[in-house]
């Protein structure tokens, strides 16, 4: 597709959690066909077109979803379902969602005081220090009945309800505590086969645990008093109940400061929570970057690397989204830095995980933590300390390595373009603020090949690179370097080492610039006796090498063709020549080319005069 292209469609496919550019197509019927076809070939999770738009006049580009396969989000197994609804028995107090109810409502509460819904559920203690509280449990009984709509009665009758669940709860604790065993320095095994053969089993190993956490002064011993309880001997009940009361802990905010000892830099601290949650902690060695982490620690990741801490491993999954969430820095410096710091989680996240869902679940994550990150004022907060324009460009294309998200990478590539077209950047671009102006060239080729190989749009990629090598190009046209090269006094085959050496080491951009300097050297190439020229008067040893590293140069500059036309030359030389009487034949050399009568001077002597400028055509 040409650069000055306007409108085009782009056919994305999805495979695991990414997304990419299948083809780009002008035609929006054919797009949209070939999408279906895609999309029924079920090589690709999700398909999409979206037509990709520029505006010349506002010099703005837009992006519209035209077609759509397979693109929603698929759920993770990790992911919290389910509404809050009012228990209305004990056992839904009790459930799942009944407890996590119970943390919705109360809490910072319950945060104040280092306990989990669990152990409230399983503690009179804890139970009456709550009723003597004041109104905090009332609050909690009436927004639980407000918001239960479902229900016909009136808040009054729906809030009776609820408390009457409550108390028969509390009833429940009652009758059972003289009958729950106390854990003598925690030594778990004499209780459980006590209590193996009891209906109530659950309800008392919980409460005996309750009890003995209860002495704890810190939610780190808490935690490590549940861990030591681990192992692999323990009836699937017990340990089940072990891993809700560990991943209640996680609800706490501050303990996994505690366990995981939190660095300056969070990236590198929610690096370790996931691996910690894909049950991998162990596989990050011990140097200066990942510290030795705790036996208890080591413990709970091995049970995790087993499957056999479902909830835990749910829990963790909670709190990396939390803190990929929170307002804290991601880590010290400045924008980049934050960025970079998302995307190597994103990568190890990416690398942990095999769970579909819960990759996109956290990509969402981070793509929206990357989103906050980049907004108008951040960036053009950088751009202000970079005053050059080029080194703005570099500094936005190193936020686009770094940055997640389509919509986000599509904001940073918008930023390029007005520093591309301001006026007073201009005599920058094009050389004129120096007395260099074919390093501006070379830095302009540099800037391109970053463009191109950014993760952008097709649409903003060629919209920059048309731009640069419009830059390029008046370059080109105010040095008239192509025509001072022609002019010098030397051979065609040292012109043409002499153009091929610039191509070769960037200093002119992909498009007209490129195009310009590639036809120049291929009028030169197609003068009759142009190969035997190079090679003239030299030894067979010193000929070879000369081809070898003319050869060396054409695939260095991009001319795979040509050198591969060359090397022929080499092995059949009366065979090349046949061909390239044929190449001239049909050759015409543009109108206005500083070298036109190269073209047009037709001539087997490689030292005939060139009638256009009065040098010698190739004399050695």
């Amino acid at each position: 597709m040409s650069l000055g292209q306007s409108v085009h469609f782009e056919i994305m496919g999805r495979r695991g959690t990414r997304w990419t550019i299948l083809e780009v197509v002008n035609d929006r019927k054919f797009a949209v066909e070939k999408a279906e076809e895609l999309w029924g070939s079920k090589r690709f999770t999700g398909i999409r077109v979206l037509k990709e738009s520029y505006d010349k006049v506002n010099q703005e580009f837009a992006s519209v979803e035209i077609y759509s396969r397979g693109a929603s989000r698929k759920t993770s197994k990790y992911d919290q379902t389910g509404t809050i609804s009012p228990c209305l028995t004990p056992d839904d107090l009790y459930s799942a969602d009944g407890r996590r109810a119970i943390w919705e409502l109360l809490g910072n509460t319950l945060g104040d005081w280092m306990i989990t819904p669990t152990e409230l559920l399983h503690s009179l203690d804890h139970y009456y220090k709550l009723y003597n509280a004041g109104t905090k449990l009332q609050n909690a009984v009436q927004r639980t009945a407000v918001s239960y709509e479902n229900d016909q009665s009136s808040i009054q009758e729906r809030m009776r309800k609820i408390t009457k669940v409550i108390d028969t709860s509390v009833e429940i604790m009652k009758a059972n505590k003289e009958k729950t065993p106390s854990l003598e320095v925690g030594r778990l095994k004499p209780v459980i086969e006590v209590l193996q053969d009891r209906s109530n089993k659950r309800f008392l190993l919980i409460a005996a645990i309750t009890d003995y956490l209860q002495p704890a002064v810190t939610l780190s011993d808490k935690v490590g008093r549940l861990i030591a309880m681990l192992s692999g001997g323990r009836p699937a009940w017990v340990l089940e109940i072990l891993d809700q009361m560990i991943a209640e802990m996680f609800l706490h905010p501050s303990i996994l400061g505690q366990i995981l000892d939190e660095p300056e830099d969070r990236s590198r601290f929610m690096i370790w929570l996931s691996y910690l949650q894909a049950g991998r902690l162990n596989m990050m060695g011990e140097n200066e970057r990942s510290p030795v982490f705790s036996d208890e620690i080591l413990r709970l990741n091995g049970f995790l690397s087993e499957g056999q801490m479902p909830q835990v491993a749910r829990a963790l999954f909670g709190r990396l989204k939390i803190e990929i969430d929170a307002a804290k820095p991601i880590c010290p410096g400045g924008l980049v830095d934050q960025l970079k710091g998302i995307d190597l989680l994103k990568h190890a996240i990416d690398e942990l995980q095999d769970d579909v869902g819960m990759q996109e679940s956290l990509e969402e994550a981070l793509a929206s933590r990357a989103g906050r990150l980049l907004n108008s004022q951040a960036v053009g907060e950088m751009l202000y300390e970079t005053r050059n324009p080029i080194d703005q460009i570099n500094a936005l294309l190193d936020l686009e390595k770094f940055t997640i998200g389509h919509s986000n990478k599509r904001m940073v590539a918008n930023f390029m373009l007005p520093v591309l077209t301001r006026p007073e950047y201009e005599s920058i671009f094009v050389g004129l603020d120096s007395n260099q102006p074919m390093q501006r060239m070379h830095d302009l080729v540099l800037l391109q090949k970053r463009i191109m190989e950014a993760d952008l749009t097709e649409m903003h990629r060629r919209k920059i690179a048309e731009k640069l090598d419009a830059f390029c190009r008046a370059i080109l046209d105010n040095t008239q370097i192509l025509k001072k090269l022609h002019n010098l006094n030397i051979s065609l085959q040292d012109k043409a080492k002499k153009i091929l050496s610039l191509m070769a080491d960037n200093y002119f951009t992909a498009g007209d610039c490129r195009n310009r300097a590639d036809h120049q050297v291929r009028i030169y190439m197609k003068q009759p006796g142009f190969t035997e020229g190079l090679i003239k008067g030299m030894a067979r040893a010193e000929a070879e090498k000369e081809l070898k590293e003319f050869r060396d140069l054409l695939d260095r500059a991009g001319f795979i063709q040509s050198a591969q036309a060359v090397k022929a030359a080499e092995e059949h030389p009366a065979e090349s020549d046949a061909e390239a009487d044929k190449d001239d034949a049909a050759d015409t050399p543009e109108a206005g080319d500083p070298i036109s009568s190269a073209g047009s001077e037709r001539s087997g002597q490689q030292n005939t005069p060139d009638k256009d400028d009065g040098t010698k055509g190739g004399g050695n």
